[in-house]
């Protein structure tokens, strides 16, 4: 009887946790892999037209109304494009996010664009996408 009760204990305890824990965004940062860059870092330090990787977890794909994303990474984000990346002569191919869902970690490859003046700091143009770990 004793173990009946402590399995429905940790089954209830489970059924209340887990959910609470999920709506919180209760999760654990993978490591950051080595020769990539957070947001934070990049924005703290901007380095324009080069490429770098940058690591970080995806949300707002999907929501925001261009075809980009807000890649999050050491407390800051950086809005990733993944398409429509122009400026006057300056293209970029699209790149595909097939695959990827908000929450994901993430490595984008590309480069912080100085678009505008003053330039805005959290355009980056992505050239790969691919899934850290």
């Amino acid at each position: 009887m004793k173990d009946r009760e402590t399995a429905l204990t940790i089954i209830l305890l489970s059924c209340i946790l887990f959910p609470a824990m999920i709506a919180s965004g209760c999760h654990t940062e993978p490591p950051q892999p080595q020769g990539t860059i957070t947001a934070a870092a990049l924005l703290e330090g901007p380095v324009y037209h080069e490429e770098v990787q940058l690591y970080g977890q995806v949300s707002l794909l999907g929501e925001l109304f261009c075809p980009c994303f807000e890649l999050r990474s050491g407390e800051r984000s950086i809005q990733v494009w993944y398409d429509l990346m122009a400026d006057g002569d300056k293209q970029r191919p699209a790149v595909s996010v097939e695959g990827l869902q908000n929450g994901d970690w993430v490595i984008v490859t590309g480069e912080l664009q100085s678009i505008g003046d003053p330039p805005s700091p959290g355009n980056f143009w992505a050239s790969r996408i691919e899934k850290a770990g």
